[in-house]
């Protein structure tokens, strides 16, 4: 063990113990693996020494050396950042005219089932991505992996795990059809603007058609993506039962990927605001069922997490209620707070 200043913190290096601040709560668990973030967080605390893992730990106690969580979080990290090659190689033939080789994408989606069949919990991996450029490509990568999870929770079977897979990757490939300063622009989109934006399902669609070298479920699921049940969405306004389930799993993938990242015009936003953003709609405009499961599922991955109150509280999430999945329990400072009950506070941040 090695007592480290927060100056001397590196990702990657684990906590000895567990970190209790001044309120008496806990702040970070024995065993967490810090990131840059953390470090920032702790540096703004001024907390003067942390205790560290060193090599002599490691060795005393092999066992601990890495948790399976850990190893998994690196194997998920490794084949993360190939399969960004692997879209960006793709995004580029669209835009320089080639025809699609899907040879890697298939690769790609077939690790991807793999990944999930061994371990569903991606959720956390996914917020320990930072996007700084090239959103399109991991946010592609992104709605791929959460259609597959919820393709796999709606008990679908392989082939379609698969389809979804490629609806994922491929639902924006309409965007290299958008002008880069549309795509790109950090204020709100004028008429003539949005008008063109809204264009770039069947944007994609009609290069996926031309192709030839996916199936119609593929090419619907990535032309409906944008269609709402109420009607309200877009290029078709299709409502209900007329949009194709695919259209519908990649809606709610597309929402709440986009809304967890930052964006060249907002800032990301809490897991918790996400989850109650896509319950709210489920009353009107996205699958009252697919939310439904959607939401349950991610909800177990929330469990056990620190985040910020918006009384500046630190606390950690110990309960997740089945039919109210975005309104946790939560233990700060000694106290339990039931957000299905509580209304002056708020969950603003997960931080750990």
């Amino acid at each position: 063990m090695a007592y480290l200043k927060a100056e001397e913190l590196r990702p990657g290096m684990r906590l000895k113990s567990d970190f209790i601040n001044e309120g008496g709560t806990l702040f970070l668990a024995e065993g967490t693996t810090l990131t840059s973030n953390m470090i920032e967080r702790i540096k703004d605390l001024n907390i003067p020494y942390l205790s560290i893992v060193t090599d002599t730990d490691v060795k005393e106690r092999p066992s601990r050396n890495k948790t399976a969580y850990a190893v998994k979080t690196e194997q998920f990290l490794k084949v993360y950042n190939e399969s960004n090659k692997v879209i960006k190689e793709l995004f580029d033939s669209v835009q320089s005219g080639r025809m699609l080789n899907l040879d890697g994408i298939r690769e790609t989606v077939s690790v991807f089932i793999d990944l999930i069949n061994d371990d569903e919990n991606i959720v956390p991996k996914l917020q320990q991505i930072h996007i700084t450029d090239e959103y399109t490509y991991y946010h592609s990568i992104n709605v791929s992996l959460l259609a597959i999870l919820m393709g796999k929770w709606l008990k679908m079977p392989e082939r379609d795990l698969r389809k979804l897979g490629y609806t994922g990757v491929f639902h924006d490939i309409g965007k290299c059809r958008v002008p880069p300063e549309i795509l790109n622009k950090p204020d709100n989109l004028d008429e003539r603007e949005w008008n063109i934006m809204k264009q770039h399902p069947i944007y994609g669609y009609n290069i996926l058609k031309k192709n030839n070298i996916l199936s119609n479920d593929v090419l619907m699921g990535a032309l409906m993506h944008h269609e709402r049940e109420d009607g309200s969405g877009y290029p078709l306004g299709l409502k209900g039962e007329k949009i194709h389930t695919y259209g519908k799993i990649v809606a709610v993938a597309d929402i709440f990927d986009a809304m967890m990242s930052d964006r060249v015009y907002r800032k990301k936003r809490p897991p918790f605001k996400v989850a109650e953003y896509i319950s709210d709609r489920s009353f009107d405009s996205l699958d009252p069922y697919i939310s439904r499961v959607f939401l349950q599922g991610i909800s177990r991955f929330f469990v056990g997490n620190i985040v910020r109150l918006s009384d500046g509280r630190i606390g950690k999430v110990i309960y997740i209620y089945p039919q109210q999945p975005t309104k946790p329990v939560v233990l700060a400072g000694g106290e339990f707070l039931d957000f299905s009950k509580e209304s002056d506070i708020t969950i603003v941040e997960i931080i750990g």
